[in-house]
């Protein structure tokens, strides 16, 4: 098999059919679907066991406890045998040319470690967003350092699940994914080490398509969780790689994540705590995000 698609599982029955039925058409097909259920009892495995004769080789792991998604994700590269492996989430849709375009990316260009992808979100109703805008005006990721840093100081800018790389730079590098920070920043962290050692490409095309109901049940959509592991995750980098962020890479990153924490407040207490982070941290986005909300 040329590639492993690896797909973590945590309560996935509602969604997980509509995931699987889109890797079923894709139009490259030499791959194999690894699949692990990380210690939850509905009725995931018994999804997967009806999609058994539409692979070309279907693999099914069980965590007896659940051991979250960094565990989960090393075990899957571990029990994984392509030459490229492709992340793949239980509520996403992926597009049928999403493993053809990767595939071809990597073969044409050995350098290249990591090729992803542009991303729209969808809210039940409509597609309200698309993601990265780097990507969608054209342009590609920069390299190494600079790469680095983007993805530091601006939140991820890879779209994480649609990910492909190639195991060897995995191995090689001794790369892994951290039981450390909790699954929200699993990714990130990823894309942040994997930077330093090669190269990240992107494809200027929509190749997933992520489902961001407001009711969806999803560890993502636990905010308080998500915001403290992003910080912790910001200061932790900055003390391991003191040769690579400066001080004022540090405070444009927290207040990056300052500003995505102010979004999700209402009402005055939006402005109040937008007002106080402008003349706190004298950064305009604050300025900036509050005067785009009294617009409205």
């Amino acid at each position: 098999m040329r590639v492993s698609v690896i797909l973590p599982i945590y309560n996935g029955e509602k969604t997980l059919i509509a995931t699987l039925d889109s890797l079923v058409e894709q139009t490259f097909q030499d791959f194999e679907l690894i699949a692990c259920i990380d210690g939850t009892r509905d009725g995931s495995e018994s999804i997967l066991e009806r999609y058994s004769n539409k692979f070309k080789q279907l693999k099914i792991l069980i965590n007896q406890k659940n051991r979250g998604l960094g565990p989960t994700m090393n075990r899957l590269v571990y029990e994984s045998s392509g030459e490229y492996i492709a992340v793949a989430e239980q509520d996403d849709y992926y597009y049928p040319d999403r493993l053809a375009l990767q595939v071809e990316k990597l073969d044409d260009e050995p350098s290249i470690g990591l090729v992803s992808g542009m991303s729209e979100f969808f809210n039940g109703n409509k597609i309200t967003f698309e993601f990265p805008g780097l990507l969608k005006s054209g342009k590609q990721y920069p390299v190494g350092k600079e790469m680095f840093l983007l993805n530091y100081r601006k939140q991820i800018k890879v779209v994480n699940s649609c990910m492909m790389f190639r195991k060897s730079v995995h191995v090689d590098n001794g790369l892994y994914f951290t039981q450390h920070h909790p699954s929200i920043s699993v990714d990130w962290t990823y894309v942040l080490r994997f930077s330093l050692v090669s190269k990240i490409v992107g494809i200027s095309k929509i190749l997933v398509r992520l489902d961001r109901r407001a009711n969806r049940d999803s560890v993502t959509s636990n905010h308080s969780k998500q915001f403290r592991a992003s910080r912790e995750l910001i200061k932790n980098f900055y003390y391991e790689f003191p040769e690579l962020i400066s001080q004022e890479d540090f405070r444009y990153a927290m207040n990056t994540q300052r500003n995505l924490e102010l979004g999700h407040l209402a009402g005055l207490k939006f402005f109040i705590v937008g007002v106080f982070y402008w003349i706190r941290f004298q950064d305009r986005r604050f300025l900036k995000k509050v005067l785009n909300r009294f617009k409205r």
